[in-house]
C-alpha cells in the first residue's frame, strides 16, 4: 500500500498515517485504523481532518461521546469544516440530542448551501422533533439540489403521511420507485401510508413487494404480520405459518441450529437460595398502552424472589420511563445493539427467564429471542398473535382467553393463568365522570380505538345497533380521524347500511391524556370492535364508568374484551351473535337509570375485581415463572442424562 511505503521512509508522516487509518475505516476495520489516526494527531495536534476521521472511527465503534469530542476539535481547528459539522450532527442524534444535532446540520448547510446530505439529515432530525412542516421543506430542498435522491423522496413521503397528506405522500413514494423500482423502503413506506388509511389489502401487497426486493427486511415482515394479526384477514393457522417463516428469513441456517442447541447449554443453577433473574425486553417502558399493564405487575413483583433487569429497545425520556427505570435492579438499553449482540449481552447477564412485550409491533426485537438469549423465553401482554419462533417457549395467557382448542394458532406452548392475565394501572386522579344523559334523548355510542380496527364487519354491526336506536349517534375518536380518506371510508360503508353522515362524529388526537379520558363523559355506551377487540381502550372506558358491549369471537384477538368483561362480572355485556349484540346495546341505551348508577359504581367494582388486582396477578405470574424455570431445569437435566447414557463407551459390538 502506498501509505505504508511512505511510512517506511518517514514513520512520522502525519498525513500518511491519517490516510492509512482512513483506508481501514472505509473497509469497516475501525479498530485497525484507530491507532494510525491517533498517532497522526499525536504528531500534529492541529489536524482537523484527522480529528474528523478519528471521530468517524469512534462512531463506528459506538463510542459516540468520544466521537463528539473529536468532531468538536475538528471544527475548532477548522471552523468552515462542513463535513465535520455533519458528522457531529450524526453522533449527537445517536446520543438522543436532536436539537443539538439539528444545529450542527444547519451549520454545515450555512458553510455549504448545496449540501444535500445535510438537508436530508436535518429533515430527519426535525421529523424526530415533530416539526414536520420544516422537515418537509428540507426534503424538498434536497430534491431541488439532487432530484434523484431516493432517500429524500422516501423521507418527504413519510413527513407528508404523518401530516395526513397522503396523496402527496403516495406521489413521493411512487417517485422513489420510478427512480429505483426495487427500493424495498419505498414499497414499505407506501404500505405504511395505505395502512393508516385502512386500505389493508393494498398495504399488505406493498409489504410483500418490499420483501420480494429484500427478503430479510424485518420491518416489512413485522408490519405484514402485525397487519394480519390486527385485521384478521387471514386465518390464525395461516398467520402462524407466516410468522414461522419470519425466523427463516431473519436467521441463517447456522444461526438457527446454534440457537436450537443453546437451550440446553446454559448452566443449570439450583433455584434454592437465590433469586431468579428475570429480564424484560420491551419497547413500551414509558408512555404506552402496554405500560398500563406492565407497570402494576412490576410494582408488585416480589424482589425477594426475583432480580429484575429491564432491557428497553426504544429511547424514551418521559416521566413514566423514569418510573420504570426506578423499578428495575438493572436497566440496560438494547437500542444500538444488533439482535445477536443483544442476545449475547443477555446471556452474559445470566438471565433465567426472558419476557418480550412487543411482538411484531413497532421496535420489534424478536430476533433476540430467535437467537435464544435465555433458558426460558416468554411472550406476554403486548401482542395478540403468535411470534412463530421455535425458540419462544411460552405465551402467557389465561384459561378464558385461550381455550385448549386454540393451540393450533400458536407455535409457542400456552401457559394459562387461572385468572385474567393482566391488571390495569388506572389513574385514580381522574374524576369518576361528569356524564349526564342527553336531555333530548340522544344516545351517544362510540369507539376510541385505532380506526384501522374499524373494518366493514364492525361498521355493519354498529349500523344494526344504530337502526335499532334511531336517536343514536356514533362518536369515533383516533389520531387518524383527521384524515379525509379515513372519514370517507367509514362514512361510505355506513351509508351503504343506511346510516347518514350527520349521525357520525370524528374526533382527532387531543392535547393531553386527561382530555382524552374526560371525553368518555360524552359517551353513553362503548362499542367493542371486531374482528379485533378493544383492550386498553376497553379498560379506559370501564374505568370512566362507560358500559362496554363485546361480541365474543373464536381467536385470541376476538376474545380480549369478552374475557375482561367476564372477569369484571359483566358477562351480560358479552354477546355470542350479532343479533344479541344489538339487543344488549339497545337494552343499555333505554336503561338510563341503570347507566346513571354505573357512572358512580363501576370504578369501585373494577378496582376490586381481577381487572385491577396487580398484587394477585403478580403472585400468580411469579409462581408461573418459577414453574417454567423448574420445567426447563428438569428437561435440561434429562437432556444431559440422555447424552451421558449414549456415550460411545456404552455401546457394545
Amino acid at each position: 500500500m502506498l501509505y505504508e511505503q511512505i511510512l517506511e521512509q518517514v514513520p512520522n508522516h502525519a498525513k500518511a498515517l491519517n490516510l492509512l487509518g482512513t483506508t481501514y475505516l472505509q473497509t469497516g476495520e475501525q479498530l485497525q485504523g484507530l491507532p494510525y489516526i491517533e498517532k497522526a494527531i499525536a504528531i500534529n495536534p492541529d489536524f482537523p481532518e484527522a480529528y474528523n476521521n478519528l471521530g468517524t472511527c469512534l462512531r463506528g465503534l459506538l463510542r459516540f461521546d468520544e466521537a463528539v469530542s473529536c468532531y468538536r476539535k475538528a471544527v475548532a481547528a477548522k471552523p468552515d469544516y462542513a463535513l465535520a459539522y455533519f458528522n457531529l450532527g450524526i453522533s449527537l442524534k445517536e446520543l438522543n440530542r436532536p436539537e443539538e444535532a439539528a444545529a450542527c446540520y444547519q451549520q454545515a448547510i450555512e458553510i455549504k448551501p448545496d449540501y444535500a446530505d445535510a438537508y436530508n439529515n436535518l429533515g430527519m432530525t426535525l421529523s424526530v422533533l415533530q416539526r414536520q412542516d420544516e422537515a418537509a421543506t428540507c426534503f424538498r430542498r434536497v430534491l431541488a439540489i439532487k432530484p434523484d435522491f431516493v432517500d429524500a423522496c422516501n423521507n418527504l413521503g413519510i413527513s407528508l403521511s404523518s401530516m395526513h397528506r397522503h396523496d402527496e405522500a403516495f406521489a413521493c413514494f411512487n417517485k422513489a420507485l420510478s427512480i429505483k423500482p426495487d427500493c424495498a423502503e419505498a414499497h414499505y413506506n407506501l404500505g405504511s401510508a395505505l395502512q393508516k388509511q385502512g386500505r389493508i389489502g393494498e398495504a399488505a401487497e406493498c409489504y410483500r413487494r418490499s420483501l420480494s426486493c429484500r427478503p430479510d427486511y424485518a420491518m416489512a415482515y413485522n408490519n405484514l404480520l402485525y397487519l394480519h394479526a390486527f385485521t384478521r384477514d387471514i386465518s390464525p393457522e395461516s398467520e402462524c405459518a407466516l410468522a414461522s417463516q419470519w425466523e427463516n428469513s431473519m436467521l441463517t441456517d447456522s444461526e438457527r441450529i446454534a440457537a436450537r442447541k443453546r437451550q440446553f447449554s446454559f448452566d443449570v443453577l439450583p433455584r434454592a437460595g437465590r433469586k431468579l433473574k428475570l429480564g424484560i425486553v420491551s419497547a413500551e417502558l414509558g408512555q404506552h398502552a402496554v405500560a398500563e399493564f406492565l407497570e402494576p405487575f412490576l410494582e408488585q413483583l416480589d424482589r425477594s424472589r426475583f432480580h429484575l433487569t429491564l432491557y428497553p429497545t426504544a429511547p424514551r425520556s418521559e416521566p413514566r420511563a423514569e418510573r420504570f427505570k426506578n423499578l428495575a435492579d438493572e436497566y440496560k438499553s438494547l437500542v444500538r445493539l444488533s439482535d445477536n449482540e443483544a442476545a449475547h449481552l443477555i446471556r452474559s447477564d445470566l438471565i433465567d427467564i426472558l419476557i418480550d412485550t412487543t411482538g411484531y409491533m413497532k421496535n420489534c426485537r424478536l430476533g433476540i429471542f430467535a437467537h435464544r438469549a435465555a433458558p426460558v423465553q416468554c411472550e406476554y401482554i403486548g401482542y395478540h398473535g403468535t411470534t412463530g419462533l421455535s425458540e419462544m417457549d411460552w405465551l402467557i395467557a389465561d384459561e378464558m382467553l385461550l381455550p385448549s382448542s386454540y393451540e393450533a394458532h400458536f407455535r409457542e406452548k400456552i401457559w394459562r393463568l387461572p385468572r385474567l392475565r393482566m391488571a390495569y394501572k388506572g389513574d385514580v386522579s381522574l374524576p369518576s365522570g361528569d356524564w349526564k344523559p342527553d336531555s333530548g334523548g340522544i344516545i351517544r355510542l362510540g369507539s376510541f380505538n385505532n380506526l384501522t380496527k374499524v373494518r366493514d364487519e364492525a361498521l355493519g354491526l354498529w349500523a344494526g345497533v344504530m337502526h335499532a336506536i334511531p336517536r343514536s349517534k356514533l362518536m369515533l375518536k383516533d389520531r387518524n380521524a383527521v384524515d379525509p380518506a379515513v372519514r370517507l371510508r367509514i362514512r361510505t360503508e355506513l351509508a351503504r347500511h343506511g346510516i347518514t353522515a350527520e349521525r357520525i362524529e370524528f374526533i382527532g388526537q387531543l392535547s393531553d391524556w386527561r382530555s382524552h379520558m374526560r371525553l368518555y363523559d360524552r359517551l353513553d355506551i362503548a362499542l367493542d370492535t371486531i374482528p379485533l377487540n378493544s383492550e386498553t381502550t376497553a379498560f379506559d372506558a370501564l374505568w370512566m364508568g362507560v358500559p362496554l358491549v363485546a361480541l365474543e369471537g373464536n381467536w385470541y384477538g376476538a376474545r380480549m374484551a369478552s374475557t375482561l368483561l367476564k372477569a369484571l362480572g359483566k358477562a351480560e355485556w358479552v354477546a355470542q351473535t350479532s343479533d344479541q349484540y344489538v339487543e344488549i346495546v339497545t337494552a343499555l341505551a333505554y336503561d338510563v337509570e341503570g347507566r346513571k348508577s354505573l357512572r358512580t359504581a363501576q370504578r369501585a367494582l373494577m378496582a376490586n375485581s381481577p381487572l385491577c388486582d396487580a398484587r394477585g396477578l403478580s403472585r400468580m405470574l411469579e409462581s408461573a415463572l418459577e414453574s417454567m424455570f423448574d420445567l426447563w431445569t428438569e428437561k435440561c437435566c434429562q437432556h444431559q442424562r440422555n447424552i451421558t447414557d449414549f456415550t460411545p463407551d456404552n455401546f457394545t459390538g
